[in-house]
């Protein structure tokens, strides 16, 4: 009852405050960036009681599109303003998602930045959705949407920022980083990703975070484990390990099930890491591991071609983050550091990705406020 209260207090304010920047809203490209981000942050808060963007703006429409990848077709969730003319848009990836398309965080997200004047396309890897097993191809997944989205009429095709959570933002930046778009991404936000997969890797196998010299005890969530274990099982050539080390590691069946001496050194080397082992012997396995499996490791990684990203870049990650550590997002910010256009926001309000961490009212307050500054930020890019 307590927090509903601060939270009836803030969305008060919240609503004089768009009254009171309104007023120079239609002067100043700024005003009208803070008062779109204003609007949005009650839409993704599910603690705050009242949504004043919906009693101000129209719904947005909502169709499903299908559009072309490499000879095959794909299909996105394609949300767009209810005013016509050209609009701003962001091609947003979910990557490996639990939830389904109808989920209403995932549609309360798309429809408030579609009542920011912003055009959003959600496009799904099925590869990820049905086996949970990272897709390198769905880069091109991504740079199909971009294409797709320049040539839409209620597009503004200078203004396409690239937007994912978790999986998802690490890909979106690796398709921002692609040769056939990077010139004309307007902007990327990754929440919550990785920017090297083999050292996410090396942290779920060993349970330790680190950056630079500092290291320390990290516990992976089930679902991070479970998408790193996939990915190890299903790189491996012999199906009968392949079904042995899924029963344990996939399905909780009994470790005696397996015998670490039958298998391939492949075999045990997967056995090992998913196990659990030191830092120091997480990176000799990897190493050990087959060429092909570790090119693919780079193949997702947004440090591989970190060079070729010419667009500004935000980066939000959740400080206690146990899906993806939040050194991973330091790492993408301190490599951008020298050629700049980069905004980097560590929160201690979100639970991963979701907006659900408990907090007191003064620490509320304060991620709020660098929550709203962030999607400023966004909007103004966008514009």
């Amino acid at each position: 009852m307590r927090m509903r209260r601060v939270w009836q207090s803030i969305s008060l304010g919240l609503l004089v405050a768009v009254f009171l920047v309104s007023g120079v809203a239609g002067v100043t490209e700024q005003g009208r960036a803070m008062v779109k981000a204003l609007l949005f942050i009650p839409q993704i808060l599910p603690s705050v009681p009242v949504r004043p963007q919906e009693w101000l703006v129209t719904a947005p429409t909502h169709q499903e599109v299908r559009f072309p990848v490499g000879g095959a077709e794909a299909v996105a969730d394609l949300y767009l303003p209810a005013d016509g003319g050209r609009h701003p848009a962001v091609v947003l990836f979910l990557g490996v998602v639990p939830a389904g398309r109808d989920d209403p965080r995932v549609v309360d997200l798309a429809r408030g930045l579609a009542r920011s004047s912003m055009a959003v396309m959600i496009p799904w890897s099925n590869v990820m959705i049905t086996s949970r097993r990272l897709d390198p191809e769905a880069v091109d997944l991504l740079v199909g949407a971009f294409q797709y989205m320049e040539k839409n009429p209620a597009v503004d095709p200078r203004r396409i920022g690239m937007g994912g959570f978790c999986v998802g933002a690490s890909f979106a930046t690796l398709a921002a980083e692609d040769p056939r778009i990077r010139e004309r991404v307007a902007y990327v936000n990754s929440f919550g990703g990785w920017y090297d997969a083999r050292d996410l890797l090396v942290a779920i196998a060993s349970r330790t975070r680190s950056y630079g010299e500092e290291a320390q005890p990290w516990m992976p969530r089930e679902d991070t484990r479970e998408v790193f274990a996939v990915h190890l099982i299903e790189g491996l050539p012999n199906l009968s390990e392949r079904e042995a080390l899924s029963r344990v590691f996939l399905k909780g069946g009994p470790a005696e099930e397996v015998s670490p001496a039958l298998l391939s050194e492949q075999g045990r080397t997967v056995y090992r890491l998913l196990s659990g082992v030191t830092v120091e012997e997480a990176r000799s396995l990897l190493n050990s591991l087959p060429a092909g499996f570790r090119s693919e490791l780079e193949r997702m990684s947004p440090s591989t071609g970190i060079g070729g990203l010419k667009a500004p870049v935000l980066i939000m990650h959740d400080r206690e983050d146990a899906a993806v550590a939040a050194e991973e997002s330091r790492r993408l910010a301190e490599a951008l550091e020298g050629r700049g256009r980069v905004h980097y926001t560590e929160f201690s309000l979100f639970q991963h990705v979701d907006p659900t961490r408990p907090l007191a009212p003064p620490e509320m307050a304060r991620e709020s406020w660098k929550l709203l500054m962030h999607m400023y930020n966004i909007m103004r890019l966008g514009a």
